[in-house]
């Protein structure tokens, strides 16, 4: 009998949570599809194999936060009706325990957690780097095209563009930035009009700007806005700028790769270095550096442990709760999420003190969503 009923939870369960995880799946991977790469398919400028391929490779990405989320709505959604239908309560008159009831569902989260970690920690950096490397080679085959008007191109790395309106290959009130490692702005210039062509033999952009402004900041001083040294102003009536993209693309492949797209074994790689340039500093302790890797590091783990730790939770909520309505479980299950979530990024602000230990606090919130949980339980197993 117990293996019947396990059977048949274990089937609500699993069918509720992959539906659920399909959902956010395709909710996800829309929104990144949106801001990303639809308006350059629109407008010409994607073929449609590469599309599908970027697609594809943002789906390991998005899945690292689908699985939680999957994972709590799918456990509200199917203990909620069975809770509503009384089914729960049958179970239990039967001698179940709650913790025997909810066995598929620990196992279910389990799994989930398993595949979360190596999602988080290869799948989804991996695939993500995989993503902005075929889309920057489909800008370097033309790049020309990825200037549109009133819209700020950051396609390129290390470079913006804005123009107000072109007519052919003028374009008009053209804005340029040039910008460093960081994201800070060195150069700038502005232009009443200009002409952009691409030297596919030299592999060069050529800027032609009239009557254009531009600013050169001192490196080091690159908020100093007030002129003098720290900043230089040029006009120009009209010039020529090349931009080498083998420069401006191979910026991206010697800069260092962000963290959040590194791989276990980058992140480690990046600890170690981190350590042992504390040790050639005379750096007492851990240094901020370190401690940002490590938060790094411990945030992947952590989210992927949400994928229990949110189960764990929603088990004896969706029992007390006991609703049917799938719009209901859903809204509860965001609501949920966004705490368990907001809680997470509180740990991060803390992640240039490494005296408070930022990369353990991050996991505050999955103990204390399964000490609620286990409290829960207990609780709805006494009733």
């Amino acid at each position: 009998m117990l293996n019947l009923l396990h059977r048949h939870v274990f089937k609500e369960i699993f069918v509720a949570i992959t539906l659920a995880m399909g959902l956010f799946i395709f909710v996800l991977l829309t929104g990144n599809a949106l801001r990303d790469i639809v308006g350059l398919v629109a407008a010409g400028k994607l073929e449609a194999l590469t599309f599908f391929k970027l697609i594809g490779l943002l789906i390991p990405y998005v899945a690292a936060y689908a699985l939680p989320l999957g994972m709590l709505t799918g456990t509200l959604i199917a203990l909620g009706r069975l809770s509503s239908q009384r089914e729960i309560t049958a179970m239990k008159s039967a001698g179940l325990s709650l913790y025997q009831i909810a066995a598929p569902v620990f196992l279910i989260a389990f799994i989930g957690m398993v595949l979360s970690i190596l999602v988080n920690l290869h799948f989804a950096p991996t695939a993500k780097v995989a993503s902005r490397a075929m889309l920057t080679s489909a800008i370097t085959q033309n790049p020309v095209d990825f200037i549109e008007e009133k819209r700020f191109i950051d396609e390129f790395p290390g470079l913006v563009f804005y123009m107000g309106e072109k007519e052919g290959q003028t374009m008009k009130d053209f804005w340029i930035w040039v910008l460093d490692e960081n994201h800070q702005v060195k150069e700038f210039l502005r232009a009443v009009s200009g002409e952009l062509r691409f030297d596919r033999e030299a592999n060069e952009l050529i800027l032609r700007v009239y009557n254009a402004t531009a600013e050169l900041r001192q490196a080091g001083d690159l908020e100093n806005f007030g002129g003098g040294d720290a900043m230089r102003t040029a006009f120009f009536e009209e010039t020529d700028f090349a931009l080498p993209m083998d420069e401006v693309f191979g910026e991206r492949k010697s800069k260092r790769l962000k963290m959040k797209y590194m791989t276990f074994d980058q992140l480690m790689q990046a600890r170690a270095a981190a350590k042992e340039n504390e040790g050639q500093n005379g750096i007492e302790g851990i240094s901020k550096e370190r401690m940002k890797v490590q938060v790094q590091l411990q945030k992947n783990c952590a989210m992927a442990f949400s994928t229990f730790s949110l189960a764990l939770f929603g088990v004896p909520l969706a029992i007390q709760v006991g609703r049917k309505e799938t719009y209901a479980n859903l809204a509860i299950a965001l609501v949920i999420a966004m705490s368990y979530y907001f809680l997470m990024i509180v740990a991060t602000w803390f992640e240039d003190n490494p005296a408070i230990r930022p990369d353990l606090l991050i996991w505050l919130p999955n103990i204390l969503f399964q000490s609620l949980g286990v409290y829960m339980i207990y609780r709805a197993g006494r009733h």
